[in-house]
């Protein structure tokens, strides 16, 4: 920020995408994700990721989430990173607070992606798709009238899936027996180098596609396949190859 002359220094993730989807996706229904006031820091964080990637709709409480994403700081941590090697600078903005006062700092805020980019979670939270008003029968019975609108609107949601059934190698081709439902395109990458497209028309398929010439020194490969709806990325499946 110091550099470029702005308010804040531009956002980075902290976390390399490639390690957050090293598992690939497991789990291919339709989801709900249900928050109030209450969710705040890392539930805060967590819902603005699952909105900003549409990956289901937000069933709120409340009309937001706490609106608290960033790392907190207090007085004295800021006293202990701005301290003098020496311990003879007293320019420091970080004094002694008086009669043992304390405080603390929002730092390293969250920002929102996709549609978002750049918003800030801090202060603003995440705004549900979907507002709900707790009962008295929610209190006494175990939130079944809140149960029931989320399985509404799982109801409504349509499954993608991309279901690898067989794996077949065959010299320099590899053949795959999938399952799909709800995919319109598959794009097949060996180890991030795409591979070949396919236009689905059926739910069970069988493929094959030449494999790239990979190290005769790599053990396995990591197969990717991304199935698509029209234009839109729904399914994402990994599996390592030999």
């Amino acid at each position: 920020a110091v550099e470029i002359g702005t308010t804040y220094s531009r956002g980075f993730p902290i976390t390399h995408p490639d390690s957050c989807n090293s598992m690939g996706q497991k789990y291919f229904g339709p989801v709900v994700l249900i928050t109030d006031a209450l969710c705040y820091s890392a539930t805060d964080i967590f819902a603005a990721g699952f909105k900003d990637h549409k990956i289901g709709k937000i069933l709120g409480i409340n009309k937001n989430t706490g609106a608290g994403g960033a790392n907190v700081w207090s007085h004295e941590l800021l006293q202990i990173l701005m301290d003098d090697p020496v311990g003879v600078d007293e320019s420091s903005p970080f004094q002694p607070l008086p009669h043992g006062a304390g405080m603390r700092v929002a730092v390293r805020r969250t920002l929102r992606v996709g549609e978002r980019a750049g918003l800030p979670v801090e202060d603003l939270g995440v705004r549900p798709d979907v507002e709900y008003r707790m009962t008295v029968n929610d209190l006494l019975h175990g939130n079944n009238g809140l149960i029931k609108k989320a399985s509404e609107i799982l109801a409504e949601g349509k499954p993608h899936l991309v279901e690898i059934l067989n794996v077949v190698p065959d010299g320099s081709k590899l053949s795959l027996t999938l399952r799909m439902k709800n995919i319109t395109r598959l794009d097949v990458f060996i180890d991030q180098r795409p591979v070949q497209t396919f236009d689905v028309s059926d739910q069970t398929e069988n493929i094959s596609f030449q494999l790239p010439q990979l190290p005769e020194t790599r053990p396995m490969s990591l197969l990717e396949l991304h199935g698509y709806e029209a234009d839109r990325l729904v399914a994402a499946p990994r599996m390592f190859i030999l």
